[in-house]
């Protein structure tokens, strides 16, 4: 492999996992916004989430948030 076809190939993986990661970031904004707005700004659960479905959202976005 030359030197230019090994730059190239670092380029198009370079490009490929920007897409891949701009992708994720929009999925995890939006998997936030869905687990924020269960309980909403006001607590109403207007879903009727019980404390233990509550408690799996609460894992699932400190996964998201490390």
């Amino acid at each position: 492999m030359t030197k230019n076809e090994l730059i190239t190939k670092q380029q198009l993986e370079i490009e490929s996992l920007k897409s891949e990661n701009e992708f994720l970031r929009k999925s995890h904004d939006n998997i936030f916004n869905i687990i924020y707005c269960i309980g909403g700004p006001l607590n109403d659960n207007k879903l009727g989430y019980t404390k233990e479905q509550m408690m799996d959202f609460v894992k699932i976005k400190n996964e998201l948030f490390f």
